[in-house]
């Protein structure tokens, strides 16, 4: 295992262990984001680096198991940084920073098949980014629908635990959650109509339907009826939560799902 892959896993560890000391010890003082931040940024700086460099040098995007999964949560994090700026999303680091060490430890474990595609293809490409930033934001409101599962099952236990005074409020969450959905539901609108009605265009052939496509468009509807009852009869709570989390499996089934089941279990 490369020594900056080493370092960039002990940094978020450190880090996760940062978030979960200080959401343990119930402390009055306010919790230090901008300290955490600080540290975040340059962490951020070297693990784009490590991801971005081969595709500078090379003029190719590799898109093996673990760097895809690697990237989709690199840009997690890079929109949960940034967010933070403008939203509280204090509390999304409990499951955000080990979700980063686990991704690095099977992205070096599991690399998967290295295939490039090269970066001139911009209409490839634009497919490409709009898909991974849609993962990334669907991931960031997957952890929210986590949390908000979590504090309502604090709530109707009617106990005052950690959990309940380091998350903000309960409405709050919901709130993130359903503007972060309805951003990447465009992006992947944008993802799913490219690929299927102009794949020509993007692939150089036909669409075929297979289980990425089914499951793309599975989560795409999910989506989309889950915004549609939102803005309909305000719908929240614990079935709008569990349901999001379905849709990203689906997801996670469409694209990384079937990147580990091709290029680790199959070998192909």
């Amino acid at each position: 295992m490369p020594i900056v892959l080493v370092c960039l896993i002990l940094v978020y560890a450190a880090l996760a262990g940062f978030v979960w000391f200080h959401h343990k010890t119930r402390s009055d003082k306010p919790y230090p984001v901008k300290a955490e931040l600080a540290v975040l940024a340059p962490t951020l700086l070297v693990h784009g680096a490590v991801l971005f460099l081969p595709v500078v040098q090379d003029h190719v995007v590799v898109m093996g198991f673990g760097y895809a999964v690697s990237l989709i949560v690199w840009l997690m994090l890079m929109l949960y940084w940034t967010g933070s700026f403008f939203y509280c999303l204090r509390g999304l680091q409990l499951l955000l920073y080990p979700c980063v060490v686990l991704s690095l430890v099977l992205g070096a474990v599991f690399p998967g098949k290295m295939s490039g595609y090269p970066i001139n293809d911009w209409p490839f490409m634009l497919h490409i980014g709009t898909s991974l930033l849609a993962y990334g934001l669907f991931g960031i409101v997957t952890l929210l629908a986590v949390l908000i599962l979590l504090l309502n099952h604090d709530l109707h236990k009617k106990r005052f635990s950690p959990l309940v005074s380091f998350l903000p409020p309960l409405l709050s969450l919901e709130k993130l959650m359903f503007q972060g959905m309805w951003v990447g539901f465009l992006l992947l609108t944008y993802a799913v109509v490219n690929g299927t009605f102009f794949a020509d265009d993007v692939f150089g052939q036909p669409v075929h339907f297979t289980h990425k496509t089914l499951f793309g468009i599975v989560s795409w509807l999910i989506y989309g009826g889950l915004l549609l009852k939102r803005g309909m009869t305000a719908w929240r709570g614990k079935k709008a939560a569990v349901w999001t989390i379905i849709a990203f499996l689906s997801l996670m089934l469409a694209y990384v799902g079937s990147k580990f089941v091709m290029e680790i279990i199959l070998h192909r």
